[in-house]
C-alpha cells in the first residue's frame, strides 16, 4: 500500500558562521563604497574626527586683587558707541581686548565703589594681581603702571607687543578722571 503522506523534504540548516561572514561581507564591502565615495567628492572632513574641535577656549572669571584683599567675579563687557557694559556687581572683561595670558592688553574695568574697585589706588608698583579663568587655570601679573588720566586718553586701552594686563576704572571728581593699573603676565 502507497504511503498517502508526502515525503518530508530536507532542510537544509545555514551554520550561524556563514550568516556572521555574510553580513561582514556587507558591512566592508559598505565601508570601502564610503571611503570612496568621501574620498571622491571631499567628505573625508566630515568623517576625521580630528577635523572637528570641540575645545572650547576658556574665559576670564575672576580678578584677585591680593591688596585689596578682594576677589572679584568677571562678566563679558564691551563698548558700543560711547557706552561701556559694565558689571553692576564686579568687574567686566573688554572682550575687545587680548586674552588674559596671550600677547596683548587684556582689559578689565568696573565701577569705582567699595564692592568693586574702589581702593584701586591701594595697589602699587611691584604688587600682583591675579586673572582666574573658568578652566581653574589662573595668570599671575606684576604691577608696572599705576596713574590717573583724562578719560580721552583712551590709548592706555591699545593693543600691545607683550601680554599685559590693564585695570580701568573711573575716579576724581564726579567720575572725571580714569585710574589705571598696568601690569605684565609673569611666566615663573
Amino acid at each position: 500500500m502507497a504511503s498517502t503522506k508526502s515525503s518530508a523534504k530536507k532542510q537544509v540548516k545555514v551554520p550561524f558562521i556563514a550568516y556572521f561572514l555574510s553580513i561582514l561581507t556587507i558591512i566592508v564591502g559598505a565601508s570601502l563604497l564610503l571611503l570612496s565615495i568621501s574620498a571622491h567628492f571631499g567628505l573625508k572632513p566630515f568623517l576625521d574626527k580630528k577635523a572637528v574641535s570641540t575645545q572650547v577656549a576658556a574665559k576670564p572669571v575672576r580678578l584677585y586683587v591680593p591688596k585689596m584683599d578682594r576677589t572679584l567675579y568677571i562678566s563679558d563687557g564691551k563698548v558700543e558707541g560711547d557706552r561701556w557694559e559694565i558689571s553692576a556687581t564686579g568687574v567686566s572683561y573688554l572682550t575687545a581686548s587680548a586674552m588674559p595670558g596671550q600677547v596683548g592688553n587684556s582689559v578689565i574695568y568696573g565701577h569705582n565703589t567699595v564692592d568693586a574697585l574702589g581702593g584701586l589706588w591701594r595697589v602699587h608698583e611691584g604688587d600682583f594681581v591675579y586673572v582666574i579663568l573658568d578652566s581653574g587655570q589662573f595668570y599671575k601679573y606684576q604691577v608696572f603702571e599705576r596713574r590717573e588720566i583724562d578719560p580721552s586718553q583712551v590709548d592706555i586701552l591699545n593693543q600691545t607687543l607683550d601680554a599685559r594686563l590693564t585695570i580701568y576704572t573711573c575716579s576724581g571728581f564726579l567720575d572725571s578722571a580714569r585710574f589705571v593699573v598696568v601690569s605684565k603676565l609673569q611666566t615663573n
